[in-house]
C-alpha cells in the first residue's frame, strides 16, 4: 500500500526524511544484524571444529546453512 502525497509530505515534515531513507535504514539494520550473527556462528563453529568437537562434514554444513540462510534473507529484503 502506497501513501498519498498528502501523507509523504507529512510524513517528511515531521521525520525529515524520505520513506524510503526509513526503508533503507531499517534494511540495511536488518542486514547488518544478520550478517553479526552469521560471523558468530561461523565463529563458534570454527572453534568447536578446532577443539575436535566438529566434524569437517559438519562444519561445511554450518557454513552452507548459515551463507544460504543470509542469501535468502538478503533477497526476501531487498526485493
Amino acid at each position: 500500500m502506497s501513501m498519498s502525497p498528502a501523507q509523504k509530505t507529512a510524513f517528511e515534515a515531521m521525520g525529515g526524511f524520505t520513506p524510503a531513507d526509513s526503508t533503507l535504514l531499517l534494511s540495511g539494520l536488518v542486514l547488518a544484524v544478520a550478517l553479526v550473527f552469521a560471523g558468530w556462528a561461523i565463529l563458534n563453529g570454527y572453534r568447536g571444529w578446532a577443539a575436535g568437537h566438529l566434524s569437517q562434514g559438519r562444519f561445511f554444513s554450518l557454513m552452507l546453512k548459515v551463507a544460504l540462510i543470509y542469501i535468502l534473507l538478503t533477497f526476501l529484503v531487498l526485493r
